[in-house]
């Protein structure tokens, strides 16, 4: 097994200092010290430093993908930086084998001055590419970047998304043995991210190590296996990527309040007459308040204001919330009111109608609300769109029970029979 073993990370630790002052007064003493062969002090703190990543240990072999989480300030870019290099860690030792291929800024290996064949040639060389290997791939290059015509033009002019193309495509035809991903996909479309991962695929196969960092659960759960949570720059867990995101939900629902009930002012409409409209929006429990927090199989009610044009009266029309996925826009639900519901409901300047759901089913993700009033046979009266997602964390209850991944989970009734 040591034989495959290509990180190697031993109880490493990395301190920073908090304040420019702090940093001016260290640093001199740290380099006098360094020259002198003399210890540091990197064993402890001193006024005015803290720890970025305190005490972690990561072994991985080849063709291991494990997905690094964890709330903004948790020490994952520190130790993405340390283990390309970029960084020393203060305590500890880092062993890596092989090529290493890093996405950890957007932008980073390349010359805004220079063109993006140019900076092919740059960014490949950084990766450990000899020019002959860069030449003899650089048409594929070129192709899973996509970026047509602008290939010759200097890349200030690139669009973030162009720049994350043509750098992925780069680290990815260098044939890494490792490759480092610090949540630069997010800024490219669908289309290309499953592009991306489609490829992340086969360099796996072909035993290539992937550290995956990303705030999107439903991303890590889909691509890796195994992932670890920092918080405050320590290891809370290392193991199953659905138990990872548990936790890494469950400790956000700790300490932050997420809002959700009030969308009246951020509605957006497109299309439709607007005969009969979406006024307003919330999320609440079963007696009627306002929910700051929802988590898979909880009871939960949907409440909707509907409003007429002019204050005119319009029969009911036909109601369709629709929660999609906000990574994949998969349409994952779809809940409609029954024509007999409808049917003598007249709607005169405004009507409160309330949907209860006696178990919220949906799996932890970020969704969006889209609500339709009429179509599908109706006259189309409006397309509502609720630009503030919907968070849904994992229940103890849910997670004991889910065993496979899914995006929906359905309760049973088992009996012997």
């Amino acid at each position: 097994m040591m034989s495959n073993r290509v990180v190697q990370a031993n109880s490493v630790s990395k301190k920073f200092s908090r304040s420019l002052r702090h940093m001016m007064r260290n640093a001199p003493l740290d380099l006098g010290r360094s020259i002198l062969g003399l210890n540091r002090h990197s064993g402890e703190l001193r006024k005015g430093e803290f720890w970025a990543i305190n005490d972690v240990s990561l072994f991985l072999n080849q063709g291991i993908r494990i997905g690094l989480i964890g709330r903004n300030g948790s020490g994952k870019s520190t130790l993405l930086k340390m283990l390309n290099g970029i960084l020393l860690p203060d305590r500890g030792s880092i062993q890596i084998r092989g090529r290493v291929g890093a996405l950890i800024e957007l932008g980073a290996g390349f010359h805004p001055l220079l063109t993006g064949r140019e900076n092919i040639f740059i960014n490949g060389s950084i990766l450990g590419m000899k020019t002959s290997e860069i030449r003899k791939k650089i048409d594929d290059i070129v192709a899973f970047a996509d970026i047509g015509d602008f290939l010759d033009s200097p890349v200030k002019f690139y669009s973030s998304g162009m720049y994350v193309r043509l750098g992925f495509s780069v680290a990815v035809h260098s044939e890494p043995d490792i490759l480092l991903m610090d949540e630069v996909l997010a800024v490219g479309d669908i289309a290309f991210q499953k592009k991306c991962f489609d490829r992340l695929d086969s360099i796996v196969q072909k035993g290539t190590t992937i550290i995956f960092v990303s705030h999107s659960m439903a991303a890590v759960q889909r691509f890796c296996p195994i992932s670890m949570l920092l918080e405050k720059g320590k290891t809370v867990f290392l193991g199953d990527s659905r138990e990872a995101a548990a936790k890494y939900y469950q400790s956000m629902m700790a300490e932050d309040e997420i809002k959700l009930s009030n969308y009246t002012h951020t509605i957006k409409h497109h299309g439709g007459s607007m005969g009969v409209y979406v006024n307003n929006y919330g999320v609440l429990d079963v007696e009627r308040k306002p929910l700051q927090r929802i988590r898979s199989g909880d009871a939960v009610c949907l409440s909707l204001r509907l409003c007429t044009k002019d204050g005119q009266r319009e029969r009911l029309p036909r109601i369709a919330i629709r929660f999609i996925d906000s990574q994949t826009e998969d349409l994952m639900a779809n809940i409609q009111t029954p024509s007999k519901v409808r049917k003598d409901i007249d709607v005169e300047g405004s009507l409160d109608l309330n949907c209860k759901i006696d178990s919220f089913n949906l799996s932890p993700g970020v969704y969006r609300i889209e609500i339709k009033i009429g179509g599908d046979g109706e006259d189309l009266h409006d397309i509502a769109q609720i630009p503030e997602p919907l968070e849904v964390h994992w229940s103890s209850e849910i997670v004991e029970n889910m065993s496979y991944k899914g995006r929906v989970y359905l309760p049973g009734d088992w009996k012997v029979v």
